[in-house]
């Protein structure tokens, strides 16, 4: 999906005009307009307050967008021994990293 097209689409799930959305944002009825037809792009600070007001996390607008930024290492997560502990006192399976013989399902 295009960020034009998630920017639309929440928009009219959320029941507002573009008139509204450029209001909240601080920009003009037709640079929503013209976000939600593809014909540009947010500034970073807008895409932040955009992604704040349509309620859609600001890695899947640079996603739609296709920014190399974001890429998937970013995302992976670190979880220490102790976490893992307590997620698994509470029933959750754990895959430990390392020890292909140990590995738990999730």
């Amino acid at each position: 999906m295009t960020l034009g097209k998630l920017i639309s689409a929440r928009r009219k799930i959320m029941r507002m005009t573009q008139e509204e959305l450029a209001t909240i944002i601080g920009v003009s009825k037709s640079a929503v307009a013209k976000w939600e037809t593809d014909g540009g792009i947010p500034d970073r600070d807008n895409l932040k307050k955009l992604s704040e007001v349509i309620n859609v996390p600001l890695e899947h607008l640079y996603r739609s967008i296709g920014w190399s930024e974001i890429n998937d290492t970013d995302l992976n997560i670190n979880i220490t021994p102790d976490i893992i502990n307590i997620l698994e006192s509470y029933g959750y399976k754990v895959i430990r990293p390392g020890n292909d013989d140990d590995k738990k399902e999730v």
